[in-house]
């Protein structure tokens, strides 16, 4: 993590037709929120990755069980622990006692600070905290007596899931009386992407129409495949047919918009997180004759899940840059329930505006308090840091609440 570097267009390109469009309404917008988590609860905590080409604005992913809180900053921790306090006290039960079951990162030291940061967040919300070993596979300190989990002695009110449960939903999870944050059945195991985006893009054309603007403004379109073999080749023909229906899409919005870019559509695992099996294509050439570190790329997700199952989504380019190093830039929202807590810009050096920057070599600038997106200041210029924050933070609010509907048709 770095000092705050200001982040700046590198191309302003039409941007403020949505930031004007949003900001204008952003009474109207905050009260169709407030009618929308009365329905949907937001889930307990995410983060949304989110691409800003001025000419649209949208999340790329969605994570329900975030890690990345050490990139916070810890100079505004009294915000976190009280919308940790207020998520944790929407829920209609007596919580005390809370289990963190982390991922399975025994080596990964960015991972345990990021654990310590959220279980310290907890306690000093007034919990008592106790985080399981990192490990899921070796469940001898679980014990199961009347429906109610144990851990190594330790009774908990409620259940944390810090894992996205690509390996599996673990067995001593069935059938437990306590509260699981968030459901076990929203893990990477029954989840994909796709759904998900269908489910935002539900969300993204009822908010359009309440101020009547283009949904494409603010969600990638995409498509997905059946099953898929990257060694073999099976389902290529899949790809080619649909990623040839993206451009097609992706193409007459840009000419529609007068846009001077090429279109690129990013090739991703349906499920899973870590930027994992993640390619990036311009034309429809690169699918049949992607090399074979390429193709080796594509084989696996995190924990050495094969990838079968992949999504096609229309690639958003991010003309942010660092002012000093003119890095490409992309911001990361967090929330605990529907409460925006801020997050933070990952950048990288050696990455394109049209590449994937959840990679090795990303670096992370928290976003400072003054500009978390709360709301807008009308005062101030369009493309000001508060208003373009609270563009964002609506952005991610509305994938929240697409992941909300996601969580309220499971449970």
């Amino acid at each position: 993590m770095k000092a705050f570097q200001d982040i700046v267009y590198s191309d302003r390109k039409s941007h403020q037709n949505i930031h004007e469009c949003i900001i204008a309404n952003y009474q109207i917008i905050e009260s169709w929120f407030r009618n929308q988590w009365l329905k949907y609860p937001a889930p307990f905590y995410s983060s949304i990755d989110i691409r800003n080409s001025g000419f649209k604005i949208s999340p790329i992913d969605t994570n329900l069980f975030p890690a990345g809180f050490n990139n916070l900053n810890n100079d505004f921790e009294s915000l976190y622990i009280t919308a940790v306090k207020h998520s944790l006290d929407s829920f209609k039960t007596s919580i005390d006692k809370i289990l963190i079951i982390p991922e399975d990162h025994t080596r990964n030291l960015h991972y345990l600070k990021s654990l310590e940061y959220l279980s310290s967040l907890i306690e000093k919300a007034g919990y008592e905290v106790k985080v399981s070993k990192p490990t899921i596979v070796d469940n001898t300190n679980f014990k199961i007596v009347n429906s109610i989990l144990e851990y190594d002695g330790f009774v908990p009110d409620a259940i944390l899931l810090n894992n996205d449960l690509s390996s599996g939903i673990p067995s001593f999870l069935d059938n437990v009386k306590q509260l699981i944050l968030p459901s076990k059945n929203i893990g990477w195991t029954k989840r994909s992407k796709s759904e998900h985006f269908n489910y935002y893009s539900d969300v993204c054309s009822n908010f359009s129409n309440l101020l009547d603007i283009d949904s494409w403004l603010i969600d990638p379109e995409f498509r997905n495949c059946g099953e898929i073999n990257f060694k073999t080749k099976q389902g290529e023909e899949c790809l080619v047919y649909h990623a040839e229906k993206l451009f097609d899409i992706i193409t007459d919005k840009y000419e529609k918009y007068d846009i001077n870019e090429k279109p690129f559509i990013i090739i991703k695992a349906d499920s899973g997180t870590y930027g994992m099996g993640v390619i990036s294509i311009d034309n429809i050439d690169q699918i049949k004759n992607l090399n074979r570190k390429q193709r080796n790329k594509m084989l696996s997700t995190k924990g050495n899940n094969s990838l079968d199952k992949v999504i096609l989504q229309e690639g958003v380019y991010s003309f942010e840059q660092t002012r000093e190093s003119s890095n490409v830039a992309e911001p990361v929202i967090y929330s605990f329930s529907n409460f925006l807590i801020g997050g933070f810009y990952r950048t990288h050096e050696n990455k394109a505006n049209n590449e994937n920057l959840n990679s090795p070599g990303m670096v992370f600038h928290p976003i400072p308090l003054n500009d978390i997106c709360i709301a807008p200041n009308l005062k101030l210029p369009i493309d000001s840091p508060i208003n373009k924050y609270y563009v964002y933070g609506v952005v991610a609010r509305l994938a929240i609440l697409a992941a909300a509907k996601e969580l309220f048709n499971i449970d």
